[in-house]
């Protein structure tokens, strides 16, 4: 006799992940239903996915809103989605504060969906902007997906760093469906591109910062492949990363105490510094200076890719020269195409904007570049710091240092004081965070309640979005200074050159 398979299901969070994050909703007015939330469910239900809600909802037990509002939202979500033709076979709401078995990450929700629809919990997904979506996928033996939508990004600090992340339910779906990415002969594992690397091919590999294209530091012809595929000048130096400080030993003999200092606090993370080279290290690599661009990235991908391939990786962002940075595996793919690397699949990077970059050969540090990590924060460990003004091209210290870098196709606007309305539909804005101002064409919210840490994270997945969209330009304004605006200023600002 033929025993049925057990169906597999994918369980949502709501707020957040679904619609957008705003609190405790007590009104149908109040919700909004992400734009890829329709087509996303669409395709994971086609491929037989049975399709579950599992909500926290303590504004409940903390008198907040009602049982009864509750209810009333959640079965206006349903109803959008049942008239797109979508059924979520049951929505599980916990009430509480504390003190219950219900609660994300207890598993009550997932076990009893096994148990009332024949559910096989290890071929399931879980999708949430909480760490205690991921946590409630291990506790039943599923696979967890992170989001950054709602408030994804401001809980990354407390999510494991081998949890793969996603921008959007649309990025987290694609995952599911291709779970394999078998759907490109570009795609490897990582004793595959460590092997490629040692072979003197290219590799491109996740970094918390952005996707990088990789090569062998001491294999100056693989690393003029690098220049060749993107398309990028010779004289812009490349970062060297590195997985121990014994790599750092292999390309400088000058570790000032500065530099034990940042790297004892920020290593590994998005933190780039620039010592003196050694001769060894080919100039091509560093654009001919007689200095070296060195960081030891934060993600166990690129930590063990450098490991098992055994020496530092020279690697810029694995995008077409002077163009928007992939924070994707498939955004490489879309700039760079199918030929002549291979590319480890890490999700989407999780600080979004490229590596702050210090330069420790002065007198005293000197900032090259603001990026992921804020200049608040080198500045608690090592005091004041130099800017350095806009450098000769013969002259530069570190990639990201040009006038015109990180930009779309579409011509792309940088507007001085706050956004106003736009009454073009060919026009698309680029704002920090939600205004009341009316917009004719798309707009994209780096950050929807202020925050310059998200901004960086959805910064280069918002451009392409929009440059995605056949627009005549795009316009942009400018972030409040501090955290990490300063970084996201920086790129767009030289988007618009």
């Amino acid at each position: 006799m033929t025993v049925k398979a057990k169906s597999r299901a994918v369980f949502l969070d709501r707020d957040g992940t679904i619609i957008q994050d705003r609190g405790y909703l007590s009104s149908v007015s109040e919700v909004e239903i992400f734009s890829d939330t329709i087509s996303s469910l669409k395709l994971l239900q086609e491929e037989e996915y049975e399709l579950f809600i599992v909500t926290n909802q303590s504004g409940v037990a903390k008198g907040l809103i009602s049982n009864d509002e509750v209810e009333k939202i959640n079965g206006y979500i349903d109803e959008q989605l049942r008239e797109a033709g979508i059924t979520i076979r049951q929505w599980y709401v916990c009430p509480h504060e504390s003190g219950c078995n219900c609660k994300k990450p207890a598993p009550f929700f997932l076990n009893k969906a096994a148990a009332d629809f024949d559910i096989d919990l290890s071929r399931s997904w879980v999708i949430g902007d909480h760490p205690h979506d991921i946590l409630l996928a291990k506790n039943v033996g599923a696979a967890g997906l992170y989001v950054l939508t709602g408030h994804g990004s401001k809980h990354l600090s407390n999510l494991p760093i081998d949890v793969p992340v996603f921008h959007n339910l649309s990025d987290a779906a694609t995952r599911i469906l291709n779970p394999d990415t078998a759907d490109s002969g570009n795609y490897c594992s990582i004793q595959e591109a460590a092997s490629l690397l040692k072979s003197g091919g290219l590799a491109a590999f996740p970094t918390e910062t952005v996707y990088g294209l990789g090569a062998d530091v001491f294999n100056p012809e693989a690393v003029a492949r690098i220049f060749e595929l993107k398309n990028r000048p010779l004289f812009n130096p490349l970062i060297a990363h590195i997985c121990d400080l014994e790599m750092l030993d292999r390309l400088t003999d000058d570790i000032p105490d500065t530099a034990r200092s940042l790297i004892k606090e920020f290593w590994p993370g998005p933190l780039t510094l620039v010592f003196r080279k050694k001769e060894a290290v080919p100039d091509i690599v560093t654009g001919g200076n007689p200095t070296v661009a060195v960081r030891m990235p934060a993600h166990p991908m690129a930590l063990e890719l450098i490991k098992r391939a055994g020496t530092p990786i020279a690697a810029p962002s694995a995008n077409a020269f002077g163009k928007t940075s992939p924070t994707t595996a498939v955004h490489v793919i879309e700039q760079l195409g199918h030929l002549g690397y291979k590319i480890i699949d890490g999700g989407a990077s999780r600080v979004g904007v490229e590596s702050t970059v210090l330069s420790l050969v002065h007198d005293k540090p000197v900032l090259l570049r603001p990026g992921g990590l804020s200049i608040e924060e080198i500045e608690r460990v090592v005091g004041k710091i130099k800017h350095q003004g806009e450098p000769e091209l013969v002259n530069l210290e570190s990639p990201g240092l040009l006038a015109s870098h990180y930009s779309p196709h579409t011509p792309f606007i940088l507007e001085n004081g706050g956004p106003v309305d736009n009454n073009d539909p060919q026009t698309g804005l680029l704002l920090f965070k939600r205004t009341e101002i009316i917009s004719a064409g798309p707009v994209e919210v780096l950050s929807p309640d202020g925050s310059t840490e998200e901004a960086a994270v959805n910064l280069y997945a918002a451009m392409r979005r929009l440059d995605k969209m056949g627009l005549k330009k795009i316009i942009a304004y400018k972030l409040p200074e501090h955290g990490l605006g300063k970084a996201v200023n920086d790129r767009i600002s030289k988007a618009s050159t």
